[in-house]
């Protein structure tokens, strides 16, 4: 479960869009940041997604990709034009829980390193459903199978982009403020699959008046339809900031919201996810594993991005493509770094969990930490070394933040959450986590 937002320009305080996402997964699943360098390709190669081997191009850009560790592709990604792209899950009646075939992922990333703009973006991502389509498990720990929606943005406009089995898609250009979910929500496209009309026809989906492409294909039978519906409303009315003043700090807000007055072990599902109660068969392995945003300028667009999991204490830090900190993000034959890093930083989640970490305290102090980095970051030049410069120093502040918390937790006891079951659903993944280190470079 995800959600994504985009703010376009003409709603925005400076100007330029604003692209977010939150990706949830598997608790133990590590979601890093990597930096995936351009290339040039020979002539006929072919390249391994997670299951299946696509045609190679003759050059790919470079890439900032939060990935999880075991897949090729990536949950989120922003390439070196500022093109930014998220996925969801989405659930329809064609679902394709078979065959594999590419990843949600995997198109995610294969459309970074092959376009420039949103609009080609779509091109190719239609292309790539078409002729390869999309399958196979995308769960780190269980068997989980989904279609894919995404948001695609850059600097000059933002597209809807939905799926429906192994090849069917249609996509939507959006603007103003917009968010998407864990259910189809495109109703009147501008763009889709040639056979998308006709095989609803022939399935008997309900089709009156113009094709709606979501009342037509949308499985209502999946539980996390629903739970994507009421995350969408809440988000879509917190990117709706009055008087066309949304900032970055916003959408960082619209990433850390709770719909609940207890989200680490009970209510509805929040954009901001934590692993609830095991009776909620839906939510219990399933947590915020990272998260980002980019105020998108092309080539000079400016990421924030924690590199661990649940939001609401995870600090933003800035990075650029010519400036970044390699305790942040990581070079991409670096994983195990990455992983590792990751994971420590997940102590943090855990340490709360266990009583171990006074939350409020925790947050106070890491928000007065976020507010002297967004000063910094308006502050700072063009200058790629003074940028640099930032990156590192914040990432020091970020190391010595973590340090604290992670030590004030080590000599503190502990005091858990929530109820027996739900101590022991962490207990479990407690003493799973790091275990399984399956990379996919």
């Amino acid at each position: 479960m995800c959600d994504t937002i985009v703010v376009t320009k003409e709603n925005c305080r400076g100007g330029q869009t604003i692209f977010g996402k939150a990706s949830d997964r598997a608790v133990n699943e590590p979601q890093p940041f990597v930096y995936v360098p351009a290339y040039n390709h020979l002539a006929g190669s072919k390249v391994k997604c997670t299951y299946i081997e696509v045609e190679q191009v003759a050059h790919t850009h470079a890439m900032i990709l939060s990935k999880p560790s075991w897949i090729w592709g990536a949950e989120i990604g922003v390439n070196e034009y500022g093109l930014c792209i998220g996925n969801e899950s989405v659930f329809s009646k064609e679902m394709n829980v078979t065959e594999q075939a590419l990843l949600g992922m995997d198109i995610v990333r294969l459309a970074l390193e092959r376009s420039k703009t949103a609009q080609e973006a779509v091109e190719v991502m239609g292309k790539l459903m078409e002729r390869y389509g999309q399958g196979g498990n995308a769960s780190f720990d269980t068997v989980f199978h989904y279609d894919n929606a995404y948001m695609i943005v850059d600097e000059k406009e933002a597209w809807h982009f939905e799926t429906a089995g192994k090849h069917f898609w249609a996509a939507k250009k959006v603007s103003g403020a917009y968010s998407i979910s864990n259910y189809l929500s495109i109703n009147y496209p501008d763009r889709m699959h040639e056979d998308l009309i006709a095989n609803a026809q022939e399935k008997g989906y309900p089709i009156e008046g113009n094709f709606d492409f979501a009342k037509a294909y949308v499985d209502w039978e999946s539980p996390i339809n629903r739970s994507g519906l009421l995350r969408r409303c809440c988000s879509y009315q917190m990117a709706n900031k009055p008087g066309r003043d949304f900032t970055e700090e916003d959408m960082i807000g619209a990433l850390r919201a709770h719909y609940s007055n207890d989200p680490w072990t009970d209510g509805d599902s929040c954009v901001c996810m934590h692993a609830k109660n095991p009776a909620q068969p839906e939510d219990v392995t399933c947590q915020t594993c990272n998260t980002m945003i980019a105020v998108c300028r092309g080539r000079d667009t400016v990421m924030w991005g924690p590199g661990m999991a649940v939001t609401c204490v995870a600090p933003f830090q800035p990075f650029w493509f010519d400036a970044y900190s390699k305790k942040q993000v990581f070079p991409y034959e670096e994983m195990e770094a990455a992983i590792e890093q990751w994971i420590r930083r997940e102590g943090i989640n855990r340490a709360i969990v266990d009583g171990r970490i006074p939350v409020k305290e925790y947050q106070k102090d890491m928000q007065e930490m976020e507010k002297r980095w967004f000063i910094q970051v308006r502050a700072v030049g063009e200058s790629q070394q003074e940028r640099q410069t930032l990156c590192d120093s914040i990432a020091d502040e970020a190391e010595a933040f973590f340090d604290k918390w992670l030590s004030y937790a080590s000599k503190t006891e502990a005091k858990p959450m929530g109820s027996e079951d739900f101590q022991a659903f962490w207990k479990k993944k407690n003493s799973e986590l790091g275990k399984d280190r399956r990379m996919a470079l």
